[in-house]
């Protein structure tokens, strides 16, 4: 059948063949699998549907709108779309929790919750599935709580990223957010370390990343982050 690649493919090539994704299975790939088949019946994640003649796997194919490129801001981190996010992460964390994917944990974590990682609606008004799910592992609820508000925020202003975290943690409910701006602190060292230490040993996907300047991003928003760390966590506990 007709194999057309997808857009994105920072860390890995991924095609559609017919209704379904073809990729090659990451290096946690046993995991992945048996946490979509805890996810199987709900329709924010693909279905793990097997290995195809090439040892690829087979996912199902969810159609719709995704922010490979520059997002369409005006959709994607409008208030409503912020909550469609933030229930999405709430269903699926209440689903994993208490299943073999969660182990001693809380829930079964995505650990890359982002609009690239995201199914929207063809108008980009509401979040309808994640993907990617390779770096998936058991931990805390906060863990992505902490990865979203980062990602689906447009970092800057005080007032607006504010208002971005507000309408997602609203989605997702009651929630401990206690060490969220820490938390926060905590993901962007660790992927900007992560990036340039696995880029030192020769991983093509992490140089790619490096050479395109993706750790110094980060730093810069952990640096604005750091800034008004005081007043994010004042409004959070007032809120």
């Amino acid at each position: 059948m007709h194999e057309e690649q997808l857009q994105g493919g920072f860390v890995n090539v991924v095609v559609r063949v017919g209704d379904t994704v073809r990729r090659e299975p990451g290096e946690r790939a046993s995991y992945v699998h048996q946490l979509l088949e805890v996810l199987r019946d709900w329709p924010g994640a693909p279905r793990f549907l097997g290995l195809d003649e090439a040892g690829r796997e087979i996912l199902s194919f969810i159609n719709g709108y995704v922010a490979w490129s520059e997002p369409r801001k005006a959709e994607i981190f409008s208030p409503a779309t912020l909550r469609s996010v933030g229930r999405l992460v709430r269903e699926f964390h209440d689903l994993t929790a208490g299943t073999p994917p969660a182990g001693d944990q809380e829930v079964a974590c995505h650990n890359d919750l982002s609009p690239k990682n995201t199914v929207y609606s063809e108008d980009g008004g509401r979040a309808i599935a994640f993907i990617d799910w390779d770096i998936a592992a058991p931990g805390p609820r906060i863990h992505d709580l902490a990865f979203s508000c980062w990602q689906y925020a447009e970092l800057g202003q005080v007032d607006r990223v504010l208002n971005q975290w507000s309408a997602l943690l609203e989605g997702y409910g009651p929630a401990d957010t206690t060490n969220l701006v820490d938390t926060i602190l905590w993901w962007q060292d660790r992927t900007a370390d992560g990036i340039e230490s696995a880029a030192a040993t020769g991983d093509p996907a992490m140089v790619n990343l490096r050479d395109l300047g993706i750790p110094s991003a980060i730093r810069t928003t952990r640096d604005w982050v750091t800034t008004h760390a005081a007043v994010l966590r004042s409004a959070l506990e007032l809120g």
